[in-house]
């Protein structure tokens, strides 16, 4: 089953994995039934909103590999696309989940606190419904918090955003199960401190918890709040860890990225900076990232590739979401695409084809003379359809190549634009959904 996205903001996946997750009776993946733990281990909050396919990936990977001593809390914040019947269903066959329903969507805060509050484990793991979890996983990241030196530990994965991120090889179901198997083993016992331990999954004790209090819930829909609790914890005087022998892997965007396509996802991500910013009176950074080997040789072969076809001294826009290596460009001034007045990146996707285009105009009549599209960023083209096409009929293809497209945006001919050989293809932007590299 190919787990390799489509699309993204939100997340797509493809329609053949789609029907392979909800075309299967559930009874062929829960087959064992077993009864509520009288004592729970620990306790697993996650929160949905529709995503039902998502969900279903989520939790049934996780009754398959996690002891019978975790128990399950769901809190469901006004889903509509069937998953409070498939809640309700597995919560019958399998006595580990308990179910929780909202008539609307609260927000994450206030539906994690919800579900920490019902919770009867010693330890609470807060999980996303994005993410499958590898058989051992969780039971490895509750052992780290057996050092009261700990108070909040996060896994690594394939898409994250800081430090926890890693390089990933797998594409399905059945490679990421063997990799996540070698992974673990090959890191037992390692972690190290990290900024922000984001909880797509993270672990405290319930003590821990208790102390620090709940999320803050004055972060609304959701963002900004697992920043929050981590710099909580440290100022505790507990360490914020990620465990690099615990492994997680997280689609990513699949229920906030639906903002995305509404334009709610850009205030709210500002308003909760500015929520974060007012309450720890500093200005929020983007985070950094680990070494990425795989990544890293692709900007340097973007920037190799930019350098040969853009001319010194050109204005260059990069799809870059945030990444300043990308807009390193030899005597080229480049720009985020998007991005803010003041030229930072703007923090988020576009909400459409018609935001992307009128990005690209406003950084058109500021001066940008060409776009270059990553192959990281190749799923644009497939997501944001009106927008591909007006490139096609508004740009100019100068180069493509595997890694990225380099695209004439002003008018006039560029010295550099090379016309295609003689019997060779016509030069046209390459599509193709899903994102082959990281980044």
């Amino acid at each position: 089953m190919v787990l390799t996205p489509t699309s993204r903001w939100p997340t797509t996946l493809p329609d053949a994995t789609v029907r392979a997750v909800l075309d299967t009776p559930l009874e062929r993946t829960v087959r064992t039934s077993l009864p509520a733990p009288a004592v729970p281990r620990a306790s697993i909050v996650i929160v949905t909103l529709d995503g039902l396919v998502f969900t279903r990936l989520c939790l049934e990977s996780l009754l398959a590999a996690v002891s019978p001593a975790f128990e399950i809390v769901v809190v469901d914040n006004g889903s509509t696309d069937g998953t409070v019947g498939y809640l309700d269903e597995l919560s019958t066959r399998d006595g580990r989940v308990r179910v929780e329903l909202n008539p609307q969507n609260v927000g994450f805060g206030p539906a994690t606190n919800q579900g920490a509050e019902i919770a009867r484990g010693d330890v609470l793991i807060l999980l996303n419904n994005d993410t499958i979890v590898p058989h051992g996983s969780l039971e490895r990241l509750t052992e780290h918090l057996m050092d009261s030196r700990i108070g909040l530990v996060g896994a690594v994965t394939n898409r994250a955003g800081n430090e926890a991120q890693i390089e990933v090889p797998y594409r399905t179901s059945g490679e990421l199960a063997r990799f996540a198997s070698q992974y673990m083993a090959a890191h037992g016992g390692q972690l190290f401190d990290i900024r922000t331990a984001t909880m797509f999954c993270a672990a405290a004790r319930r003590a821990v918890w208790n102390e620090i209090g709940p999320l803050d819930e004055r972060f609304e829909v959701g963002l900004f709040e697992d920043e929050d609790y981590s710099m909580r914890v440290r100022q505790a005087g507990y360490r914020v860890v990620c465990a690099k022998d615990v492994f997680v892997h997280h689609f990513g965007q699949a229920s906030i990225g639906r903002l995305a396509s509404t334009g709610e996802y850009g205030p709210l991500f500002h308003g909760n900076r500015a929520r974060w910013e007012a309450k720890w009176d500093r200005a929020w950074q983007p985070y950094a990232r680990r070494e990425r080997p795989v990544y890293d040789g692709l900007v340097e072969r973007i920037r190799k590739v930019v350098c040969e076809t853009v001319p010194a001294g050109a204005t260059v826009a990069v799809i870059s979401r945030g990444d300043a290596g990308l807009l390193e460009l030899g005597g080229r001034r480049a720009w985020h695409f998007p991005q803010h007045e003041d030229g930072a990146y703007a923090g988020h996707h576009p909400a459409d084809s018609a935001a992307c285009i009128a990005e690209l105009e406003r950084l058109r009549a500021k001066g940008a003379e060409f776009l270059v599209i990553p192959s990281t960023a190749s799923w644009w083209l497939d997501h944001y359809e009106a927008f591909a096409r007006y490139l096609a009929d508004h740009c100019r293809v100068v180069l493509r190549t595997s890694d990225c497209a380099v695209m004439r945006t002003s008018q006039g001919v560029c010295p550099l634009d090379i016309p295609a050989e003689p019997g060779s293809p016509p030069r046209t932007l390459a599509r193709g959904g899903g994102e082959p590299l990281p980044g």
